[in-house]
């Protein structure tokens, strides 16, 4: 796991449900505003942010 990747499981994990469900809704339009643009690359940077906030979110789920 690279630095940027603990960095952001180290804040996702003292993060509460609803906070992590409303970053991700937010990484998630910002995703598509990037695609739409056609900025693929930042895009891509921000799918493996949102990649980890949903593994986190998902581990705590039954």
């Amino acid at each position: 796991m690279d630095e940027a990747s603990r960095v952001i499981g180290d804040a996702a994990a003292v993060m509460t449900d609803d906070e992590l469900e409303t970053a991700i809704a937010a990484l998630h339009a910002r995703e598509r505003e990037l695609l739409i643009a056609g900025d693929s690359d930042e895009a891509f940077d921000l799918m493996g942010t949102k990649f980890v906030l949903l593994s986190t979110l998902q581990s705590r789920r039954p």
